[in-house]
């Protein structure tokens, strides 16, 4: 990260020598890595002092570097309130929202701070990666060029020109920015492009080993740690997957739960699995694996006449649970199979009939394709 968070020097205290010793030592402890202790004491200052904007925006600064990015929206709108042309709150403000994948209130905030301050590099920085988070890498990469003129040197400045190009259809400007990502030292960016890369090309180990290179750097890298729950759920190492996926499962993010559910589907613990795969759809009731997924284990705990709408849906869309490492076909043949037995064990023997006889077809389709 790039932003600078040299902390603003609190004057209120002149009157109240212990409350100025406070905020100091505040600074310090942030200084000194300390964030949460830090962050405890500034909670206090403006608690006594609610009104102090630069105070709010200090609290806002050590609770971003702490990754409390929710209160550092909460702290960094409120000394706004308070002082509107507070242009480091702006920017807290949008680089809060950025970490939080809300990127249309970033983009909100982050154009404020440009509009003030064309030249401020992390502005620019953050506005071109919220433009590529809601699918604009047209405008994202005038802003990452922007950026990339003020910070030469920076992997995230490279990693979203790459990505942006790639997005416009611009292969030789993204094989250019790819480039001069790699020419600059290993970061977390090198690597998860270089992930990126292998699952392209469906090497999931290769792309394991740089996933975990990539979390090496940056242990909290939401990315990086999914892209390594997938690699490893792809080669059908269940266990590392959800150990890997274990800390993000706090997160609202449906994909999160679907995975370690499927993971744990897969490893025959289909009771344990319903509740996660239960969590995704309700977070996001249109992803469809996740609804194949949860009818695959609701049949197996012996609840087909549940099951039987869900394994209908994936079949109707075309959709691969997800819940093996072949090929797409050969999950929705599974899925036939499973959804024939529903009918079956429901008593509804002509849908069974019509069931297994759309399994055989999809069998004998399968087989005719695999021949010389």
């Amino acid at each position: 990260m790039v932003l600078a968070v040299a902390l603003l020097a609190c004057t209120a205290w002149a009157q109240t020598p212990d409350l100025a010793n406070e905020a100091r030592r505040a600074q310090e402890l942030a200084a000194a890595g300390r964030l949460d202790e830090a962050v405890g004491i500034y909670r206090s200052l403006v608690r006594a002092s609610p009104g102090n904007p630069v105070l709010l925006l200090n609290l806002c600064i050590t609770e971003y570097k702490a990754k409390h990015y929710p209160e550092a929206v909460l702290h960094a709108s409120a000394a706004l309130q308070l002082q509107a042309d507070l242009l480091p709150a702006r920017l807290f403000l949008g680089a809060s929202h950025l970490e939080l994948g809300d990127f249309a209130k970033a983009i909100q905030s982050l154009e404020l701070v440009i509009a003030a301050n064309p030249g401020e590099r992390n502005a620019r920085l953050m506005l071109g990666e919220a433009l590529l988070g809601i699918g604009k890498p047209g405008e994202a990469v005038v802003h990452l060029r922007a950026a990339a003129e003020l910070l030469p040197d920076n992997a995230r400045v490279w990693y979203g020109l790459g990505r942006g190009y790639e997005a416009l259809g611009r292969s030789r400007a993204a094989s250019e920015a790819w480039d001069k990502l790699l020419a600059l030292p290993p970061s977390i960016e090198s690597h998860l492009h270089a992930a990126q890369v292998h699952d392209a090309a469906r090497r999931w180990r290769e792309a394991a080993v740089e996933w975990r290179a990539a979390l090496a750097l940056g242990p909290e890298n939401r990315a990086a740690r999914m892209g390594l729950g997938w690699a490893l759920f792809r080669i059908r190492d269940y266990d590392a997957a959800m150990a890997a996926l274990r800390s993000l499962l706090t997160s609202k993010a449906a994909d999160v739960q679907f995975l370690y559910g499927a993971s744990l589907l897969n490893l025959q613990q289909p009771a344990a699995a319903i509740p996660y795969l239960r969590a995704a759809i309700a977070r996001d009731a249109g992803l469809l694996p996740a609804r194949a997924a949860l009818g695959q284990g609701l049949l197996q705990t012996g609840e087909a006449e549940q099951a039987i709408p869900l394994l209908r849906d994936a079949i109707s869309m075309g959709i691969d649970a997800g819940t093996d490492g072949g090929s797409n076909s050969e999950a929705l043949g599974n899925i036939h199979f499973q959804l024939f037995r529903a009918y079956q064990l429901t008593h509804r023997e002509a849908e069974a009939r019509h069931a297994l006889a759309a399994y055989h077809r999809l069998r004998a389709s399968l087989a005719s394709t695999s021949l010389p």
